[in-house]
């Protein structure tokens, strides 16, 4: 089991803080605009809840911070005169919450670092292997397996040369695949 360390607990102090502050300002924003007091902590916590899903999965990860931000800031505008400076310093020091909550959150590990795109088709291409697997499954072991990327881009050539610009229906037509199949092909042959 991993210690916790000074450095640890301060985040994870500043983390409670910053949720229970947006917290506390989105609850009073949904009870000012009626939400019954017996469900308006749900409010928050779908709100706050969201946006940590968000960030740890790294789906809708502005949308959600926007969204908390939002909340903070309506609960202090609500609340509040507009006409009076206080106010809108409020609201300001509301909307670091939930970007802190976000922080918090974020991953800083050295495995989140962002995936790379394959630079040649045996990076992506799925291996002799996988096909394996396939071949004592019945009436569909006599379907033949993906043509390589080499057999593709043989095909590619074959066609080019006797009717120009190949597409993915000429493909399809010519593996005997779907359309959506033989655009795929055409894309991992680099056309």
């Amino acid at each position: 089991m991993k210690r916790c360390s000074v450095a640890d607990l301060a985040r994870y102090a500043a983390l409670l803080a910053a949720m229970m502050i947006s917290f506390a300002t989105q609850r009073e924003l949904a009870l000012s605009h009626g939400v019954p007091v017996a469900v308006s902590p749900a409010v928050p916590l779908a709100i706050d809840l969201y946006m940590i899903w968000a960030v740890r999965t790294r789906r809708d990860v502005a949308l959600a911070v926007t969204v908390a931000v939002a909340a903070n800031v309506s609960g202090v505008l609500t609340a509040e005169s507009l006409s009076a400076v206080g106010t809108w310093v409020s609201a300001g020091l509301h909307a670091v919450f939930p970007v802190t909550v976000w922080r918090m959150h974020r991953r800083s590990s050295p495995d989140s670092e962002p995936v790379k795109a394959p630079q040649s088709a045996a990076d992506w291409w799925p291996s002799a292997d996988l096909w394996q697997d396939f071949t004592d499954s019945g009436a569909e072991a006599d379907r033949p397996t993906p043509p390589s990327p080499a057999d593709v881009r043989a095909a590619v050539a074959v066609l080019e040369s006797k009717h120009g610009r190949v597409t993915g229906r000429m493909l399809a037509e010519h593996f005997g695949v779907s359309e959506r199949t033989g655009r795929r092909y055409l894309s991992m042959a680099g056309g």
